[in-house]
């Protein structure tokens, strides 16, 4: 066999994806790559396709894994489906082809914008990455590499922000007004080492995700949205640009009961059980709420601690979606002038507040200006008005049920405050009824006069978002923690 220098094995490498190198049990036969041909000096360096009527980027030929993902996504048939959409124009092609959105070309001419060259069509690998020219010509030569930029801002035509925006599609607007955009907590959660797999953007992708890619924030050099140059929950965090055997390229299903493997609970899912060494209550407990398993809440030992609770919300064959069957609800609404407004539900809000035309809006407000529709198109009730009905009848029941067991809970003369105290062994019902009364209700700030951090229970007022995840778990939680508390505590 003869010696290959280093740049003969990268063009044997494209060889590969070429389909043009053969390998024998003892013998290997070598043919080198034939190359692509130079793209047009209109392009800007951006490479494109290097076959295009078999899809195959001049960077496939190499990056044969994310090639082929590619190859499944949405963004591969990009130029087709406007194509087809009954309504293409040439205002579209800068977002359905290789130009200088989505990166950070500088380029007064790039991909198909300045060439109308087939081999620019689809959002292509620089679509993201920028142009590829410098990095096929020396690959080993520090900087060549084209790594793309993960962060999404409003105004901006990097990364998701230069296409994914606008009235057509407004999911970077929606998006920067959510809890994903801006992270409750953020400041505490970019600094601490225990929340970062889900307070930041870099956390999530490594620990909750999985992913080791690399992005230009990944060891944080631009610091352009948090301390610590930390991101917020961006879009690459839960969709994969790559492609994904899921809908909406999502790195993990949502239509999965394995709370480990649900795209939402991967996060959705830190404390829905008592911690015994803490007195804190719940964090993020709605993944398991949901499904109904029985890890969460705590379980009296007058109830079955086996059995799997769960309402219609977690019925798979009724709500096939899970949590964004309700949480990613798209609609659209038109204002009196005739212009259309479309909402990508990516305010993440089950039941959004709205504007005079019905326009998702992000915010708190009184009930009646919530939209309930999304409980109505998924098929689960007639209407939405029944839906807010429902829930109406329900937050009055649990709202009763938390009244009785605070009521048994503040009884000094039966539960001494010491018993909430951190460390009592064993785990006794009054700490375990506080923590489902955490759990089902609806939270606010507090100050326990007589007993202080160690109880400090939020007035009885159901939480609607607990209670619409799961009703017959709630219902049975508190009314076992009040029988279990009655029977410890006589």
């Amino acid at each position: 066999m003869r010696e290959f220098d280093r740049q003969s094995m990268i063009r044997v490498a494209a060889g590969v994806a070429a389909g043009a190198v053969i390998f024998a049990c003892t013998n290997t036969v070598y043919k080198d790559f034939p190359g692509f041909a130079p793209p047009p000096s209109a392009a800007g360096e951006f490479l494109g396709y290097s076959t295009t009527s078999s899809k195959l980027t001049v960077c496939g030929n190499c990056h044969t894994s994310h090639q082929a993902l590619w190859a499944t996504a949405k963004h591969a048939s990009a130029w087709a489906d406007l194509q087809n959409s009954g309504h293409a124009a040439s205002s579209c092609n800068n977002c359905h082809t290789v130009s200088t959105l989505g990166n950070f070309s500088t380029s007064d001419s790039a991909g198909y914008t300045f060439t109308h060259d087939a081999r620019y069509q689809d959002v292509q690998c620089e679509s993201c990455h920028g142009a590829g020219q410098a990095h096929v010509n020396a690959p080993e030569v520090a900087g060549t590499q084209p790594v793309p930029s993960i962060v999404v801002a409003v105004g901006t035509k990097t990364s998701c922000s230069g296409c994914h925006t606008g009235n057509h599609e407004p999911f970077v607007e929606e998006w920067s007004q959510s809890a994903h955009g801006i992270v409750p907590h953020f400041s505490n959660g970019a600094g601490n080492t225990a929340c970062q797999p889900c307070h930041t953007g870099q956390g999530a992708l490594a620990t909750t995700m999985g992913v080791s890619s690399d992005y230009l924030e990944m060891n944080n050099p631009l610091g352009t949205q948090g301390p610590n140059a930390a991101l917020t929950i961006v879009c690459a965090v839960c969709h994969d640009p790559h492609g994904s055997p899921n809908q909406g390229q999502l790195r993990f299903p949502v239509d999965t009961l394995a709370v480990g493997s649900n795209l939402c609970a991967r996060c959705h899912n830190r404390r829905s059980v008592p911690d015994t060494t803490s007195s804190s209550g719940p964090h993020a407990p709605q993944g398991p709420l949901v499904i109904g398993n029985n890890d969460v809440g705590w379980r009296p030992p007058n109830m079955d601690q086996d059995a799997r609770i769960f309402g219609s919300h977690g019925d798979t064959t009724l709500n096939k979606r899970l949590c964004a069957t309700c949480h990613v609800f798209q609609s659209q609404s038109t204002d009196s002038s005739g212009i259309t407004f479309y909402s990508t539900g990516h305010l993440f809000l089950a039941a959004p507040c709205t504007d005079a035309n019905g326009k998702p809006q992000p915010g708190d407000c009184d009930e009646t200006q919530r939209n309930f529709t999304a409980c109505a198109t998924s098929g689960c009730h007639a209407s939405g008005d029944v839906a807010k009905n429902l829930l109406d009848t329900k937050v009055a029941t649990i709202s009763a049920l938390l009244a009785e067991l605070q009521a048994l809970l503040n009884d000094t003369n039966k539960i001494p405050c010491s018993t909430y105290n951190v460390g009592a062994v064993p785990f006794n019902s009054a700490r375990g009824a506080r923590f489902n009364y955490l759990l089902a209700a609806q939270p606010a700030s507090t100050n326990d006069a007589v007993c202080g951090k160690t109880r400090n229970l939020p007035p009885p007022v159901a939480d609607p978002g607990s209670t619409t995840h799961n009703v017959p778990l709630i219902e049975q939680l508190l009314l076992n923690s009040i029988q279990q508390v009655q029977h410890d505590y006589p």
